[in-house]
């Protein structure tokens, strides 16, 4: 709509130096996900096993709609993929490439301004690296994944 300003969300990473704390971080957004005013679909775990290999994990709670865990699918693709993924930033993309190792996990958030804070704050007892970036206005438009809920607002 034309003369509507939206803020988009972040993508916040929150790379831990083992397997299991993205999960364990992933759990207290469960918990907390209310009282901060979090979607509970836009969070993902990714798990670099030992053996070389990632996976993803998406929640999907009663009422999510598919297109959250095509968004992880997608995103993961673009910053572990070889080409160069212009919806992503660089300094960001190699960032996290290079924290995601063989027995390492991160967890990634798609979160408004307003939001971060608060989600940063409950998480930090688990510790981890805190990268963060932008989601393009073409990225956040595609996957639906703007406005209100992420803290954005309509004018």
């Amino acid at each position: 709509m034309e003369g509507e300003l939206v803020e988009l969300p972040e993508l916040v990473a929150i790379a831990y130096p083992d397997e299991v704390r993205a999960g364990r971080a992933s759990e207290e957004l469960e918990r907390s996900a209310e009282e901060l005013a979090l979607d509970r679909d836009a969070a993902s775990v990714v798990i670099c096993e030992h053996h070389g290999g990632c996976q993803l994990t998406t929640s999907r709670h009663p009422g999510a709609t598919v297109h959250w865990s095509q968004f992880w699918g997608v995103l993961l693709d673009l910053i572990l993929g070889g080409a160069e993924a212009a919806e992503i930033d660089p300094g960001f993309r190699a960032s996290l490439r290079g924290l995601l190792r063989p027995g390492t996990s991160a967890l990634l958030i798609a979160i408004g301004p307003a939001g971060r804070a608060g989600v940063l704050e409950a998480l930090r007892p688990l510790g981890g690296t805190v990268l963060s970036c932008n989601l393009a206005a073409d990225v956040a438009e595609r996957w639906d994944v703007s406005g209100p809920r992420f803290g954005g607002r309509t004018a």
